[in-house]
């Protein structure tokens, strides 16, 4: 009888063992058991946008089929001395950072990109497509607050490209009849152009 008791006593002990694995494991890696591999699409298009001052544009689609956006880029440069920032902007008013080219100053703009995050999940179709799904409209002039530069902080300027700060993983649905706005934060002597968008897409 006792060994009855010892050998189902072990029996739990080794099927606790194996749930704090399960847990342990699940705590380091919690998206692992519901991310899977998704099919994206990488997609780039031409806008050739040149900001003196601060404006909002919209973004739209013109597809037919709606899809995410998982991810969104901008290749552009930055003439002048002063603060440039692009936000993308939701209809609840959330803001998510795309571009900035005020950086912390042991940093170059390589480091802002999100391309050392990629994870593995995300399987591409190999080449970028060129694209012309979105609608980038011009809305209106907007008040810039710019705020200053911490100790550890400066500007740089020149060519940039592919660059995504806050955008590098999102999912943003669209479709048409849904819009977004492109909010462009640019400080007086400053010219952002925005030459190309890079983004990838899944669909449902």
């Amino acid at each position: 009888m006792d060994e009855l008791k010892k050998s189902r006593i072990h029996q739990f002990e080794i099927i606790g063992a194996i749930v704090l694995l399960l847990i342990a494991v699940a705590s380091f890696f919690p998206k692992a058991g519901i991310t899977g591999f998704v099919s994206v699409e990488t997609k780039k298009q031409k806008i050739d946008l040149a900001i003196a001052n601060s404006q909002s544009y919209i973004l739209t689609t013109n597809s037919l089929q709606p899809f995410y956006i998982t991810n969104l880029k901008l290749s552009g440069d930055v003439e002048g001395e002063g603060i440039a920032k692009v936000y993308l902007m939701n209809q609840q008013g959330q803001k998510i950072l795309i571009f900035s080219n005020v950086i912390k100053k042991n940093e170059g703009l390589g480091d802002i990109t999100g391309m050392s995050k990629i994870t593995g999940n995300a399987v591409g179709t190999g080449s970028v497509g060129v694209s012309e799904d979105l609608v980038i409209e011009h809305l209106e002039d907007i008040q810039g607050d710019f705020g200053t530069l911490a100790q550890d902080e400066t500007l740089v300027s020149g060519n940039f490209d592919s660059v995504c700060i806050d955008s590098c993983f999102i999912e943003i649905p669209l479709e048409k009849g849904t819009a977004y706005q492109l909010m462009f934060y640019v400080q007086e002597g400053v010219i952002l152009k925005v030459n190309e968008i890079v983004y990838t897409t899944k669909k449902d």
